[in-house]
């Protein structure tokens, strides 16, 4: 399963600005599940040049089944 979650957010996301500001980000999901968008956008702008990046969701539709 884990395979599967990480290869269906292969592509999925991009930074689309040329500059991005070395500040702090607050990236909010509406729903998360296995984290891995939270994650793979988290590297997407540190790697952009992005300050700390904060996470936080709305909600959670994780089971504990993982």
């Amino acid at each position: 399963r884990l395979l599967q979650q990480v290869t269906n957010l292969v592509d999925a996301f991009r930074v689309v600005r040329e500059e991005v500001l070395p500040s702090a980000v607050l990236l909010i999901d509406d729903v998360i599940d296995s984290k891995w968008t939270l994650t793979c956008c988290t590297d997407l702008l540190l790697e952009a040049g992005s300050g700390p990046v904060y996470v936080f969701a709305l909600a959670s539709a994780a089971t504990g089944d993982d």
